[in-house]
């Protein structure tokens, strides 16, 4: 609709160039009229007067007159010398032609024969053009008319005087017509200039129209451009902003042009404005980017290579690092942009998948020791338990007998955990309230905490959505962590459960303010047979990270300052399914 819009001046401009010419042609054509219209009235009236200035001049040049009709010949030709007068004719009813400006054309008939018709009959002076172009009037030429009858003694005297002469009659048919004809060359000229004027003012107006036509499509074109240029840079920097990856470029100088969302994140960038953005990183980047950049002179493109960024603060970020350099037409380098893949999910991925693979195969190996022990350790229990019964109780063959039986149903447990890791029972899955869960595990580790003057603190979301978890199972990781916090403070201290909702993800958080857990031994934390315990089998927590992996979770653990750990759950929200029937209001 925008575009369609554009030509709307256009097709405006166009109608006002052509209505202003049709405007100007109308104009000119009434003024054309009008001065044509004027010109006639004009010549009119100026025939008229020869007309009657030749009748004047004949009734004053009558007394000196001997052959009457020479002597008007003579006249003709002299007032036909005047420069706007083509000729002058007398003429007889019959249109032969009695005396004319032009001495060979005496005795012929007049031509136009058609308008002295209309003269005779009508009497009335006409007027037309002829052939020549010249401008023609005519009319009956009466150069004495009677005066008005005067009485005298004897009755009425008619007669004729010119100044007080008689005028002897005149040779010529009572019926004799005068016609003149005029020099139209003045007016045509007048006319053409009128003419030349109106064309040259239509050429004015197209060329003005013309001219606007070009600067409007050139306006318009800009305005396109323009247009199509910021819908581009906007699609350009939405795609640059959101990309997975970080994107750093460069100009020839070194210095840095853009930056996008993800590599700010990836240098913890803490401006607001992208100069004092682009100011920031630069300081970060030049010690980072140098041995590539360096590389870039050589090999002109690096894919995928992985290189460590360490922050000042933090933990080092690995990236995996693809460069080349921008090169002009011309060959003259412009800059170079870098795409930085933050690697430490996949690292923390393949991560999982090794620690998984190896972990599988000691489970399994571990499940087969456990079960080829548990098949002899049943017979030395059912010795421990006949000795056990055989000697006296005072006697040092019973106190043996016992604490071989204790031994034997440790080491029972310890394959029942063995087995446990192995082979985990699937989850059965319900819509269950996780808030529930925690108040429960907090309720059955009370009297333990009241007992070690442990403040147990629940700091849990209103509203949170419930989850397609196994009550059982996640209430078994809860209780361990929570468990494991307890043993940690003997002396007393704080154990804080936090539950709440990021994005599609429900948080469980369990810190502790315990003796914590070296940081060189948090990767090792969820191994198998892996304690800080005096006793313990170590399979707790390696259980809890197999049930929370098996509900497409994750559990991690961190140290919270000099003392202290948090354990974190994340567990996806559950989709639309069955629920098991408790009503949570937490839910």
């Amino acid at each position: 609709m925008r575009q369609k819009r554009l030509y709307i001046p256009i097709i405006a401009i166009l109608a006002s160039i052509l209505t202003l010419l049709c405007l100007l042609g109308i104009s000119t054509v009434r003024n054309l009229h009008r001065d044509r219209v004027r010109m006639e009235e004009s010549l009119f009236r100026n025939g008229i007067i020869v007309l009657r200035g030749l009748e004047a001049s004949f009734r004053f040049s009558m007394r000196a007159m001997t052959e009457r009709r020479d002597s008007m010949q003579r006249l003709i030709s002299q007032v036909s010398d005047l420069t706007e007068i083509h000729f002058i004719a007398l003429v007889d009813e019959n249109g032969r032609v009695l005396a004319h400006s032009d001495d060979a054309l005496v005795g012929t008939t007049y031509p136009a024969q058609d308008k002295l018709a209309n003269l005779i009959t009508g009497g009335e002076p006409q007027r037309w053009f002829a052939a020549d172009g010249s401008f023609v009037v005519a009319k009956r030429f009466q150069p004495f008319r009677p005066r008005p009858v005067m009485m005298g003694e004897h009755g009425p005297v008619r007669h004729m005087r010119e100044f007080g002469r008689a005028v002897p009659p005149l040779d010529l048919p009572d019926k004799t017509y005068a016609i003149v004809g005029l020099d139209t060359t003045l007016f045509k000229q007048e006319q053409k200039k009128d003419l030349q004027y109106a064309l040259m003012l239509g050429l004015v107006l197209l060329i003005l129209g013309s001219v606007s036509l070009y600067v409007i499509v050139l306006v318009q074109n800009y305005t396109l451009v323009n247009r199509t240029l910021d819908t581009m840079t906007t699609y350009t920097t939405n795609v640059v902003e959101h990309m997975p990856d970080g994107l750093v470029a460069l100009d020839a100088r070194g210095g840095i042009v853009t930056v996008n969302h993800r590599a700010a994140e990836i240098f913890a960038l803490k401006a607001k404005t992208p100069s004092d953005e682009r100011r920031e990183l630069a300081k970060k980047f030049q010690g980072f980017a140098k041995p590539l950049l360096d590389a870039l002179n050589t090999e002109k493109t690096i894919i995928e290579q992985e290189v460590t960024y360490a922050p000042e603060k933090g933990e080092p970020v690995p990236l995996s690092v693809s460069a080349t350099k921008l090169i002009a037409d011309d060959g003259e380098e412009l800059g170079a942009v870098f795409i930085l893949r933050d690697m430490r999910e996949i690292k923390e991925l393949q991560e999982r998948v090794t620690r998984s693979e190896r972990l599988a195969a000691l489970g399994e190996l571990a499940a087969g020791v456990a079960h080829e022990i548990r098949n002899p350790l049943s017979s030395i229990k059912g010795f421990a338990q006949f000795f056990l019964k055989k000697n006296p109780r005072e006697s040092t063959d019973h106190k043996y007998s016992e604490v071989m039986l204790q031994e034997v149903e440790r080491l029972d447990r310890v394959i029942s955990s063995l087995l446990d890791y192995a082979k985990p029972k699937d989850p059965i899955k319900a819509r269950t309230s996780l808030a529930a869960i925690i108040r429960r595990s907090i309720e059955l580790i009370q009297d333990d905490a009241q007992a070690k003057k442990v403040q147990v603190i629940a700091e849990i979301a209103d509203a949170l959505p419930p989850l397609l978890v196994d009550k059982d199972q996640i209430t078994q990781v809860v209780l361990n962590m929570a468990l494991n916090g307890l043993d940690a403070m003997q002396k007393g201290g704080r154990l804080v459960f936090r539950c709440f909702q990021e994005r599609k993800s429900i948080i469980v958080e369990i810190e502790d303010t315990g003796h914590g857990i070296p940081a060189d031994e948090l990767p090792r934390i969820f191994n198998p047979f892996y304690t800080t315990k005096q006793t313990g089998t170590g399979l707790g927590l390696a259980l809890a990270h197999r049930i929370i992996e098996n509900h497409a979770g994750t559990l991690s653990v961190k140290a919270t300052g000099p003392t202290g750990t948090t354990f974190r759950i994340v567990l996806p929200r559950a989709e639309r399914g069955t629920y098991d029937g408790t009503n949570h209001p937490d839910c």
